[in-house]
């Protein structure tokens, strides 16, 4: 079974952020943050268009500059799925849909076909995996996921598993917060209460698991460094500098 109709990528981008303040704004490398992710999307073969949904006019306005389109969406949404829900759900065209954070300005465009193209054979949600560095096993900011043979997700945690009882068993894979959702599975999300195995590990993507929908996880070389410290954006901004 094949989707139908057109795919979008869409960035949810909030203005406030809690550990690095205003993040999205940041323009130090001669362009605001949330620019980089947005040309990095632009450059996706399989989407039909680019969208962010956000709650900030200046947000938005960078968005537009870049050559995507805005939707200004509800700053109370509870989370980002629910804000790509929020821009998509007036616009049944829309049968196939990619989550990327704006946080995210050195996202794989390659990766973001590559889950859109996962829904065209079938999938009802995809998301990415990569290997997991031995000094973030224990680490709860990492996110570990376990799939079965087929390589639908068993279980997201942010504890560490699977735990390695015999050596040269299964190695731990660190979860990339990459998503892409056929349009009934992100609306059945948006439409359900949190669950509670999402409520305990503040994962939002058990939700699916816990209502029988599956995730197929695909295994990428490694993950995208995301910002969520001012670290983190200093170690983009020297990537940025050495670049030819």
């Amino acid at each position: 079974m094949t989707a139908k109709g057109e795919a979008w990528v869409v960035i949810p981008a909030r203005r406030a952020s809690t550990r690095l303040p205003e993040k999205l704004l940041l323009d130090e490398s001669g362009r605001p943050l949330l620019a980089h992710t947005v040309a990095c999307c632009l450059k996706s073969e399989q989407a039909d268009r680019v969208v962010v949904a956000t709650d900030d006019e200046d947000l938005a306005a960078i968005a537009e500059q870049e050559g995507a389109q805005a939707i200004l969406t509800d700053s109370e949404l509870a989370s980002g799925s629910d804000r790509v829900w929020a821009a998509v759900e007036p616009r049944p065209e829309v049968a196939r849909i990619a989550n990327v954070q704006g946080d995210e300005p050195e996202i794989d465009p390659a990766a973001v076909d590559r889950l859109l193209q996962l829904l065209q054979e079938g999938a009802a949600v995809g998301t990415l995996a990569a290997p997991l560095p031995q000094a973030q096993i224990s680490d709860p900011a990492a996110v570990k996921v376990v799939s079965d043979l087929q390589g639908r997700a068993l279980y997201f945690s942010r504890a560490p598993i699977p735990y390695p009882r015999v050596n040269g068993g299964v190695s731990a894979r660190l979860h990339v917060g990459l998503y892409a959702y056929r349009r009934e599975a992100l609306q059945s999300f948006a439409e359900t209460p949190p669950s509670p195995l999402e409520s305990t590990e503040g994962l939002e993507q058990l939700r699916f698991l816990e209502h029988g929908v599956p995730i197929q996880v695909l295994d990428w070389p490694q993950a995208f460094p995301g910002i969520d410290t001012r670290a983190d954006y200093d170690a983009f901004l020297d990537r940025v500098r050495r670049q030819p």
